[in-house]
């Protein structure tokens, strides 16, 4: 199994919390675009940044029967030279066990199933990724995207 990377130790560069509401997926993908963009990350990397991140973020939304009352969702991105980390916090989904890895490896039969739809989708776009139980209740969503630059260091 692959050892996932950690976000740099500095902390995130970029916390939003956000109403988990369809229109603010948009909000989502441009903050983390625009972060990727300072970083000078290659336009493939900040594409693929854009999509993965849409495609998570819808797949957390809630099933709530009253929207106004549903909980933030919370995002967290970090990038260098080498890679972007951006995790996702869905307080809703609820996980037995840690699914983890490269997306080639990745076991997605405990996950529900709204969210196994977006993941075949996120798998073609992210270098690693880890869905994880928080602690309480909830989910951590990491995905990590490498850029040619690191490929080529490795």
């Amino acid at each position: 199994m692959t050892t996932l990377a950690s976000p740099p130790s500095d902390g995130p560069e970029l916390d939003l919390e956000l109403p988990a509401k369809p229109a603010f997926v948009r909000t989502a993908r441009h903050a983390v675009a625009a972060l990727a963009r300072m970083h000078d990350l290659p336009d493939d990397v900040i594409e693929d940044v854009r999509i993965a991140v849409s495609e998570a973020c819808t797949a957390v939304l809630p099933a709530a029967d009253d929207p106004d009352e549903a909980i933030p969702i919370r995002l967290s991105a970090s990038a260098e030279a080498t890679r972007m980390v951006i995790e996702l916090i869905d307080p809703y989904s609820r996980l037995e066990r840690e699914v983890a890895g490269a997306p080639a490896e990745l076991d997605t039969a405990d996950l529900p199933f709204d969210r196994a739809l977006s993941l075949p989708i996120i798998r073609g776009l992210v270098d690693e990724m880890a869905i994880s139980p928080r602690q309480g209740h909830g989910v951590v969503i990491r995905m990590t995207l490498l850029t040619e630059e690191a490929d080529t260091e490795s």
